[in-house]
């Protein structure tokens, strides 16, 4: 059995590079220098290169996709192939990079994009996404947990992650600070996920 599968990789690996045709069509209409990071408001707080945007950042996500891959293949070669799970997981950053792509050298050409709203709703969809295939695993990674204990905890940390995704949809509608207040509570969404693994898995 082979434990990196190069398929995926290489197929992944060219949707993450796939935006940098589109920047190559629209270079001479792109700003010098465009924005790469914004503030919560929505407003740009560091800029790039237009050479580092299209061709850095795309590449800089393969590199990411090779570390994806080889922890998503050696859980399955350690655990079992979980098919559905992994597929998701594989394909979260070129869908990413295609996304962020598209909507960074948008924002350069001009587009009139409320930022904080877009990432908010991204980072929504990969909590449910996530959330909803959470409870299918019946194994907890490097512990020594039994499978009904593991489904247990696995179902807790997916309805948790669920609930987070619907909170970062509702602060699209809110004031900016409401998406300040769901990162917040990433914390005590961590901690209470560790805490009730171990209370159960001990139990």
């Amino acid at each position: 059995m082979k434990i990196f599968k190069w398929k995926t990789f290489i197929i992944t690996s060219i949707v993450c590079l796939l935006p940098i045709l589109l920047g190559i069509l629209l270079w001479t209409k792109l700003p010098d220098t465009i924005a790469i990071h914004f503030n919560i408001y929505g407003e740009p707080d560091n800029f790039a290169p237009k050479g580092f945007v299209v061709f850095g950042l795309p590449i800089l996500m393969v590199a990411l996709q090779a570390i994806c891959c080889f922890i998503n293949d050696i859980n399955s070669y350690k655990h079992g192939d979980r098919k559905k799970f992994i597929t998701v997981t594989k394909w979260i950053i070129p869908v990413l990079t295609v996304v962020l792509q598209i909507i960074t050298l948008g924002y350069g050409l001009g587009w009139n994009l409320d930022i904080r709203k877009v990432v908010s709703l991204i980072v929504g969809v990969i909590f449910l996404v996530m959330g909803n295939y959470l409870p299918k695993f019946d194994y907890i990674k490097n512990y020594d947990v039994n499978t009904e204990k593991a489904r247990k905890i696995n179902r807790f940390i997916g309805y948790e992650t669920v609930v987070m995704g619907l909170l970062f949809f509702v602060s699209v509608f809110l004031p900016p600070i409401s998406s300040i207040i769901c990162l917040f509570l990433l914390i005590p969404y961590a901690i209470i996920s560790v805490v009730y693994g171990i209370i159960t898995g001990r139990k």
